[in-house]
């Protein structure tokens, strides 16, 4: 019998791909995409499970950020079946038409039929519907609509979480809170920028995988990662101090075109907590907004506000005391070139330390240091740096804080070199560069009795209301002994209540006892190294450092007003003063645990901004204002203006607030509950 060799042939051919096939199969089965552990890359797929960022508490516990979750809704297309698709598409197109009100049915009807012909092709199938964001309420409400309510499984609906971030209190304290938008950004500044790491939290992971159908479900093989959410960050802002400093410097710059900027910080003296930080800088419009850290991030010579750690020093080493007498030198040759003029000093013979302070006279400084100091100036700066501490780095919770200099008499040359004129300059306030929180570092250490706080923002971590990270005050060290910190209260004391003192005038009859120190200092223009330009103009920085109440320092506080390029001149007492003065009277008069209490002032909005809220009659008799149906946003702005302290669970709008609506409330407690609402929703 004759064997067809091409049939045979054929048949092995056929044999042996079958048996590579089986044996592929076997390997990958066994191998690559074993069952009950993994899928291929074309079967499986990992889904983000968001998290939800930490929010920034104040001192008090209220909100000066949070996280509300918000959905951008999309649909993959291919994903309902003809039947399904058909019947809906018409009237899904007219009810997003409605929702949305952007473009009309037809054009949404277009939109999704485009892409699921693309689909169905092979190519893109899933289509963000609109981009705008919804609240939880409205994702509800168009999860509804046709074809969509049949879900992601059946009608390819996907709604995309964003937590948006919120700013109950708007621009108030911008730069030291930091900004985002939403949670994807990487803020970069304020304590957003500094503590992202606590707060941001990590997403989880949703395995999913792909059926038979083409239908995407959860892989229940696959463990799923659950979210972790950001911790909260509670700083030591009191956003009532913050409102009360932020207005009172917002309407003195507003007093003439010639300023361009100015900050204020408020600081504890007894734990270094930073309770306001204000840093306003003039727009392209001419108002002020927080754009720019000037308090830690603009260094420059401080100018007479410095004489406090000279006199210190001199206290300190026993060289003088307040009572000393010493010529009242009008002009004063040192170290060659020009001499040193003192127009302060023409009524006066002799002068004792003391006036010399109250005045600020720059002779009075200059010929002391160079008294005690001239042979060995290396000491007098140790002194000042090592002993003083005033020019000390410290850590802060916030980036960008300008690192402190000041001159090395061993620096022989280039543009630091050690030059014979400035000892006498350093002892005033120039030739050395700090930040007004440096300068208000040491002013309140001499507050606090010669002790030296760190100063900082951040009090706790928190996960869910429960502290699970304290940072406690922390000392640096002292400056100067308790007898020398009691002798320069006297002299900053004298300094506002003095006649003829630089401070004199703003504080003259202030309610508050307030004890401190002026000081004016020119800046120099960038890139020339000269106090003024072509034209004669200068800039100056106007400072008024201090403390109060004087008997017993509660707070410290530092004002710096900078001006433009002006022919005029600004004083520190003029128009940092009158800030100062103004935040220590309203921050005592809302103190009721003080000594006799001020009257006091509201720093409640006015009523007419509450007219667009319900309950706004309560918020002014002091009952409970009713919250009940009103979204997060809109519940937290009213309770918290109206001086509650609010904690909330859940999301959606308020079903329950305790103490109820209607109460005459005695405690500033509330807290409220949200639900979601299935009114319009089909079950």
């Amino acid at each position: 019998m004759q064997v067809n060799i091409n049939k045979v042939g054929f048949f092995y051919t056929i044999f042996l791909a079958l048996a590579l096939l089986a044996v592929g199969q076997i390997i990958n089965l066994q191998f690559i995409n074993k069952p009950g552990r993994s899928y291929s890359k074309k079967t499986t797929r990992e889904d983000k499970l968001p998290c939800t960022r930490g929010s920034i508490l104040s001192d008090d516990g209220r909100y000066l950020a949070f996280s509300i979750p918000e959905y951008r809704m999309g649909m993959d297309c291919v994903q309902a079946d003809s039947a399904l698709f058909s019947a809906g598409i018409d009237s899904l197109s007219i009810c997003l038409a409605r929702f949305y009100g952007d473009k009309k049915a037809a054009q949404y009807k277009k939109m999704i039929v485009d892409r699921r012909n693309e689909g169905l092709k092979g190519g893109r199938r899933y289509l963000v519907l609109n981009r705008r964001l919804l609240t939880w309420q409205e994702m509800k409400e168009v999860s509804s609509f046709p074809i969509l309510r049949a879900g992601r499984s059946l009608g390819g609906r996907d709604e995309e979480k964003v937590d948006h971030r919120t700013y109950p209190y708007g621009r108030l304290g911008f730069r030291t809170l930091g900004y985002i938008k939403d949670q994807s950004e990487v803020p970069t500044i304020g304590i957003e920028g500094s503590c992202d790491s606590i707060l941001r939290g990590t997403d989880g992971v949703q395995p999913m995988r792909l059926t038979e159908g083409r239908n995407w479900i959860v892989d229940a093989d696959r463990e799923t990662i659950e979210p972790v959410d950001g911790l909260d960050v509670q700083l030591t802002l009191d956003i009532d101090m913050q409102d009360i400093a932020q207005n009172a410097l917002k309407e003195i710059l507003g007093k003439t075109n010639e300023f361009s900027a100015g900050t204020v910080v408020v600081m504890e003296v007894s734990t270094g907590e930073v309770k306001a930080m204000v840093n306003l800088e003039k727009n392209r419009k001419g108002g002020f907004d927080e754009t720019y850290n000037y308090a830690i991030g603009r260094k420059g010579e401080p100018g007479s506000v410095f004489k406090a750690a000279t006199l210190t020093t001199l206290l300190e080493d026993r060289k003088v005391t307040l009572d000393t007498e010493m010529p009242a030198t009008v002009t004063w040759h040192y170290g060659g070139g020009a001499p040193f003029v003192d127009h302060y000093l023409d009524k006066y013979s002799t002068i004792s330390v003391k006036r010399g302070f109250e005045i600020s006279s720059n002779n009075v400084f200059r010929i002391l240091a160079a008294k005690y100091y001239d042979q060995n100036p290396k000491e007098f700066l140790d002194k000042l740096t090592k002993e003083r501490r005033i020019t000390g780095d410290f850590p802060f919770e916030i980036n960008g804080m300008a690192h402190a200099n000041l001159k090395d008499p061993g620096q022989k040359s280039g543009r630091a070199a050690w030059n014979a004129k400035d000892l006498p300059q350093i002892a005033m306030g120039y030739t050395v560069e700090i930040t007004p929180l440096h300068t208000l570092n040491f002013y309140n250490a001499l507050a606090n009795e010669g002790v030296m706080m760190r100063p900082h923002l951040v009090r706790n971590y928190q996960k869910n209301g429960k502290i699970v990270r304290e940072f406690k005050p922390e000392k640096l060290g002292t400056v100067c002994s308790r007898e020398t910190a009691h002798e320069m209260w006297k002299a900053m004391r004298g300094v506002v209540t003095s006649e003829g003192g630089t401070g004199f005038r703003p504080f003259e009859g202030c309610p508050v006892a307030v004890a401190g120190k002026t000081g004016t200092a020119r800046i120099v223009f960038p890139g020339t190294g000269r106090y003024e330009d072509k034209s004669g103009r200068k800039m100056h920085q106007a400072t008024f450092v201090g403390f109060f109440p004087y008997d017993t320092p509660r707070y410290s506080m530092i004002v710096v007003i900078y001006s433009e390029p002006t022919h005029n001149n600004f004083y520190g007492g003029s128009w940092s003063g009158p800030v100062f003065r103004k935040v220590a009277e309203e921050i005592y008069a809302s103190a009721v645990d003080w000594q006799d209490p001020l009257p006091k002032k509201g720093t409640m909005p006015a009523a007419d901004e509450y007219r667009s809220f319900q309950g706004r009659e309560d918020v002014r008799h002091g009952i409970v204002p009713d919250v009940r149906g009103m979204g997060l946003r809109e519940a937290l702005s009213l309770l918290e203006k109206a001086g509650y302290e609010v904690a909330f669970q859940g999301h959606g709008t308020v079903a329950e607030q305790n103490p109820a609506a209607g109460d005459t409330a005695v405690t500033r407690k509330i807290s409220i509950k949200l639900k979601e609402s299935y009114s319009n929703e089909t079950k």
